[in-house]
Parts: structure tokens; sequence; C-alpha cells
């Protein structure tokens, strides 16, 4: 498996392939620099590109496509395709590339295939972090928990993602999206729920119940849950202590961050990370 790894960039390829109906060859990260010049790849399996926050273009038979926050996009096999950030707002994004026999079957289910390339959809921690593990389950070499996450998140793109075009989300849909923009931008400021609220263009009362609507959640624990999930990162992948860990997140008080993480994973912080460290260090 080659592995390439920078401060911004995390990349899994695998030729090591299950069988021949679907396997999965490759995952991914990326946080855009607004210079990054376009990509321009022929390939030859399907990737499936997950927008996570800023904005980008996509591309494809040319076609140029506007890419928001929340946004799905996928480059079928062996099509001449590009795609860059947007200047001004450049994007983050996660990726998965399938291969084999059922691959383009399933991809159908899910509304992608070489004539629907692209779900419009919200931002949408979930479908995020089924991203995520795909790519920690296949960097730890668990071959077929990756696939069996990748199934799980084209699973969820059938039934909770749905096909539309920007434009045609409600107002309170982008109020949402706003809000959540900021969060993913600013999580490790000291912002406050009135500071989301304005840079939304919403009062907090609304944000409240648009956060209930469309997270099951308020917008402080949606906010402290971000902030775990990024410590949670942290821990896996940085050599930076407990303190600095829950600094680097948002958090003001160390032992608050230690007490909230420790009721969200069922273990303290140095727990977790021990727990990476031995699979790591396992023969």
């Amino acid at each position: 498996m080659a592995r390439f790894f920078e401060k911004e960039i995390g990349i899994l390829i695998d030729d090591v392939s299950i069988g021949n109906e679907l396997s999965l060859c490759e995952c991914g990260f990326e946080e855009c620099r607004p210079t990054k010049p376009y990509e321009f790849i022929l390939i030859d399996y399907w990737v499936i590109h997950y927008c996570v926050d800023g904005e980008g273009y996509f591309q494809i038979r040319d076609k140029q496509n506007h890419i928001h926050p929340g946004d799905l996009f996928m480059i079928p096999p062996h099509t001449k395709n590009k795609y860059f950030p947007a200047a001004s707002n450049p994007w983050s994004y996660r990726w998965i590339g399938l291969k084999g026999t059922l691959a383009k079957r399933i991809l159908e289910t899910c509304n992608l295939s070489p004539e629907h390339y692209i779900l419009h959809h919200k931002v949408d921690s979930r479908l995020e972090r089924l991203f995520e593990s795909a790519y920690d389950s296949l960097q730890q070499n668990q071959r077929l928990k990756a696939l069996g996450v990748a199934l799980q998140l084209l699973d969820y793109i059938q039934h909770s993602v749905y096909s539309s075009q920007e434009d045609q989300l409600t107002s309170g849909e982008l109020y949402f999206n706003k809000a959540v923009h900021y969060i993913h931008k600013n999580y490790f400021n000291h912002i406050s729920i009135s500071e989301i609220a304005t840079a939304a263009s919403i009062d907090r009362t609304y944000m409240f119940k648009l956060f209930q609507k469309h997270a099951r959640q308020s917008p402080s624990q949606y906010l402290q849950q971000y902030r775990l999930e990024k410590a949670s990162i942290l821990l896996r992948k940085s050599p930076l202590n407990i303190t600095d860990v829950s600094y680097a997140v948002g958090f003001q008080h160390p032992p608050y961050f230690t007490k909230l993480f420790t009721q969200y994973k069922g273990m303290t912080p140095s727990e977790y990370r021990k727990g990476f460290l031995i699979q790591d260090n396992t023969p």
C-alpha cells in the first residue's frame, strides 16, 4: 500500500484487490490552498469526492460546475476532467475510489452515473465521518472494514442524499449551511452562538430551530461535537500534548476538554491516543 502525507493532504492507494466485484482502491483528503492549480487526471476507476468546506469548480465534458459545501461529485473512469478550488474560498474535500464489475451498478442506485455525476447536498457530519472512517480503516490495513464503511457510505448516499440544485434549497437550509460553514472555519477560535447567528444573518432563536431540524442538536452541541471530532484527529495524527490539543480545537480550559472528551468517547484523551499507538506498533 502506497502512503503519501503532507500537512494538508493525505492519500492512500491500495493495489491489493479483495475481489473482482468491488474494492476500495483509494481514499484521501485535502485542504487546498487558493493558488493550487487545477487537477487533470485520467483514471480507470470511480472516484467520489465530498466537499467538506469552501468552494471549487469541477469540469467534465467541457461543462463547468460550481461545487459548494455538502456537494458530492464523481469522476467516472477514463473521463477527461479537471477540478480546482475557488481562489476566494478554497475547498476542503474527502474522496474514495472504487473499482470492480459491480461498481457502476451500485453507484447508479445512488443516482451517480457518467451522465449524472453531481449530487447537490447540504453539509452533513454523518457523511463526513463515513469518508473519514473509510480512510482510517484503510490506513490501518483493515481492508474488509474499509470496504464495509464504503458500502455504508454508499447506502447513506442512496437513502439520505437527494439530488437537487443549490437554488432549490429552502431558505432555512441555506441559512443552516452558512452557520455550519462559519463553525467549520472558526471552531478553533473562541466563538459564541451569537457570532455564529450573526455570520449566518439570522437570530439565535431561528438558528436553534434550524439546528434542531437539520442536525437534531443545538448549535452549541454541534460546535462542541465538531471540536471533539477535530480533537480526535489530532490525538491520532499529531504529536501535540493533551493541553495543546484542547487549545487547538477551541477549548479554553483543558480539564473541561478532558471531561467532555471522556463523556463523548468513553475514555480519556490519553487512553484514546494510547489505543492508536498500540495499533500502529502491532506487528
